[in-house]
């Protein structure tokens, strides 16, 4: 069986981008919701600390130089995790739409009345086998029509061709 390359990662952009954007929300929100809880209990740490040691220390002053240089280091490190998590889910999407694509590409054009060419997936793909459950349809159906098919060049009564076709069917 041949190798197949993907040439596209971005297949059936509207679904690929809704997903990333979906799973990019979802980081973003676990990102911030996990920063801001541990920066709290950790300020609030730190300042209750600072005013028992030294009560005249200006906390406010030191506390907004943290704040400015903390956000530039998160502003990164979550641009970076957001660019991560892009390849990734372009790449994982590719699994489940690039397969989907295929199937439907394939019925399509059996339906637009070219031969129908059997579905073959990549080793990793998803969907394997709804792909695997089509061939094995179509092979069935494509063996029934050739049964009719030879059961109407028969020379035999109408009713006879009737009841053959019948049996065939009810398999």
């Amino acid at each position: 069986m041949a190798k197949f390359r993907r040439r596209k990662y971005l297949i059936n952009k509207p679904v690929q981008i809704g997903y990333f954007g979906l799973t990019a929300w979802f980081i973003c929100l676990g990102i911030l919701l996990v920063g801001s809880i541990t920066y709290y209990f950790t300020l609030n740490t730190i300042i209750n600390e600072i005013q028992i040691a030294s009560p005249a220390f200006d906390t406010v002053e030191v506390v907004n130089k943290i704040n400015l240089m903390l956000q530039k280091k998160l502003a990164l490190v979550f641009a970076v995790l957001i660019v991560i998590a892009a390849i990734l889910v372009i790449l994982y999407l590719h699994r489940v739409v690039g397969p989907v694509f295929r199937i439907e590409k394939t019925l399509r054009e059996s339906i637009e009345g070219k031969p129908f060419q059997s579905i073959r997936l990549r080793k990793k793909d998803s969907f394997k086998s709804l792909a695997e459950t089509i061939n094995i349809f179509v092979a069935n159906y494509e063996s029934k029509i050739q049964k009719v098919k030879d059961v109407v060049q028969e020379q035999i009564p109408d009713s006879e061709k009737i009841e053959k076709i019948k049996e065939i069917f009810k398999d």
